[in-house]
């Protein structure tokens, strides 16, 4: 079924320019056991999958609807961390320069579609010229200081000047897409199989629906998204995956020195209050036991986080079929990396 516009807007007002402190507190939840959270607030199916120093381990399911350990989720807003690392592999191997401007790799200018969410042919679009795409370094786009906003159904142009302060983007990842094509010659769903999602062994991962999946995919419940399919790529929010491929990526992150280092070498602030910061592909939350590397999904009807620390190599990806699925993350932190974690404050989980 096609997704309204208007959920396609509730959906991206979770992700507002600004972090507003305190707004949510999904800290009740602490002290509570997952599949009691999964049940009081009727989850229908959950999957979690942990790391230990590094190593994934087995993968756990909770909620009332019987979900298998390799069900499929819409990963939405974890597609982010994913195609970070591809970039940043690319950045590493002197395919990339982040600190060149987007103008060098796409010199006709940028063709944005206005309606990228439910894009299908003959769709609105525009075109970013290269004069303004020469304002914006590609790793702007990384760390969400383009000033582009989270999505627009209008032009596409920066609100402020690229690099001044953080403003979440997920625009900034469609046009990171377009760059990473430029750069490699090859759509972006190909060159993920074949350069991160086959040598990860992510074999349940794609960042399009295809007809593999339909056995395992798992529906958004109580939703009028429920038949949701991506058909085009999305570097934003289209990632198909399982808890256990997503902690495969998360096994690599922090197994690569220098990828990880790469990803956290120019945090900037994204709440001062909350200690949050945002580095290349991760969001960045500084706590007694030292940084934690974060990020959350939320498409309609799917509710997902993972958080991993690059210290201990301990971490975890929580994937969810329900609007409700997010306080589910607060109680595995705190049996995964036991520390206070100001995140679940954050008004980006609301």
């Amino acid at each position: 079924m096609t997704v309204t516009r208007r959920r396609l807007l509730l959906a991206s007002a979770a992700a507002s320019p600004l972090l507003a402190s305190c707004a949510t507190d999904l800290t009740r939840y602490r002290h509570q056991p997952v599949a009691g959270v999964a049940a009081s607030l009727g989850v229908c199916a959950a999957a979690h999958a942990t790391l230990q120093a590094g190593r994934v381990q087995e993968t756990v399911v909770a909620g009332t609807c019987g979900a298998a350990p390799d069900a499929v989720f819409q990963a939405a807003s974890l597609t982010k961390p994913v195609v970070a690392y591809g970039a940043l592999r690319l950045a590493l191997a002197g395919q990339l320069d982040l600190q060149a401007p987007v103008s060098h790799y796409l010199p006709q200018g940028y063709v944005h579609y206005q309606h990228v969410l439910r894009r299908k042919p003959g769709d609105a679009s525009d075109t970013v010229p290269a004069s303004m795409l020469a304002r914006i370094p590609v790793a702007a786009l990384l760390n969400h200081t383009s000033g582009l906003p989270n999505w627009t159904g209008g032009t596409l142009a920066p609100a402020f000047e690229p690099g001044q302060r953080w403003r979440y983007s997920g625009e900034g990842y469609v046009l990171l897409q377009t760059v990473m094509e430029a750069v490699t010659g090859t759509p972006i769903a190909q060159w993920m199989d074949a350069e991160v999602f086959a040598p990860l062994g992510m074999r349940d991962s794609s960042l399009v629906w295809n007809a593999a999946l339909e056995g395992r995919a798992v529906h958004a419940h109580g939703d009028a998204a429920s038949g949701m399919r991506w058909g085009v790529p999305v570097a934003a929010a289209s990632l198909y995956t399982t808890a256990g491929d997503y902690a495969r990526l998360l096994a690599a992150v922090v197994a690569d020195e220098r990828l990880l280092a790469l990803a956290m070498s120019a945090p900037v602030v994204a709440d001062k209050a909350l200690g949050l910061e945002w580095g290349y592909g991760w969001g960045i939350e500084r706590t007694p036991a030292g940084p934690m590397l974060w990020q959350w999904g939320n498409n309609p009807g799917f509710r997902n986080f993972a958080m991993v620390s690059p210290g201990s190599g301990d971490g975890f990806v929580l994937l969810t079929n329900s609007d409700r699925g997010m306080a589910l993350a607060v109680p595995l932190a705190q049996q995964v990396l036991p520390v206070e974690h100001p995140v679940f404050r954050s008004s980006l989980l609301g």
